[in-house]
């Protein structure tokens, strides 16, 4: 059951979500919230102490729906280097940025409570990543001495970087390059007929 004043609550942090997204922390005010949710500044302090706290909630809550297409890619019984193609090569918005990755150059990641839900999503990529490389590598679908670690790591980076590539040339067409040459270094990496 919902507790009285709860859809203020989420109309708030639903509008945290889409600031986040948009501008970052840093160029989010209490007042910019206010605004895009409808509520009253006394609804935002009813429900929360300040914007760090609206924020921590808003970023949760992104992050568990991130988390959630993450594992659905990652689905157990689909072969593990489809899984990590499929990562590879999946609907985003490159102009936008990641929902949350694009947070890590502020200032607030410094704040732990901010900081958890980006690592957790990030961290989560990162473990599905490796995990589906180990699996091809225990079934010898990998180039001996490839370190699955280690080209997880790389997969991630490109990813990340390919939205940086995309934003800082405002142009779609440098993070599909990225994309396009992480699928080559897996393709790369990957015995013949795998």
């Amino acid at each position: 059951m919902a507790r009285p004043g709860s859809s203020k609550r989420e109309a708030i942090v639903a509008a945290t979500k889409t600031l986040l997204w948009e501008r970052g922390y840093e160029a989010t005010s209490p007042r910019d919230v206010l605004a895009l949710s409808g509520a009253g500044q006394g609804s935002l302090y009813h429900h929360f102490p300040g914007k760090r706290e609206v924020a921590a909630a808003a970023l949760t809550e992104m992050a568990e729906e991130e988390i959630a297409v993450i594992d659905a890619l990652f689905t157990p019984g689909t072969p593990p280097l489809e899984r990590v193609r499929a990562y590879l090569t999946r609907e985003r918005q490159a102009l936008r940025g990641c929902r949350l990755g694009r947070l890590a150059n502020e200032s607030a990641m410094e704040e732990p409570v901010l900081r958890a839900p980006v690592a957790a999503y990030l961290g989560r990529i990162q473990a599905c990543l490796r995990a589906s490389l180990e699996e091809a590598a225990a079934a010898g679908l990998l180039a001996p001495g490839i370190e699955p670690p280690a080209l997880a790591a790389v997969l991630i980076a490109v990813v990340e970087g390919g939205y940086v590539l995309a934003r800082v040339h405002w142009d779609e067409a440098a993070m599909r390059e990225a994309i396009d040459g992480a699928v080559q270094v897996l393709d790369g990496v990957t015995r013949p007929g795998a």
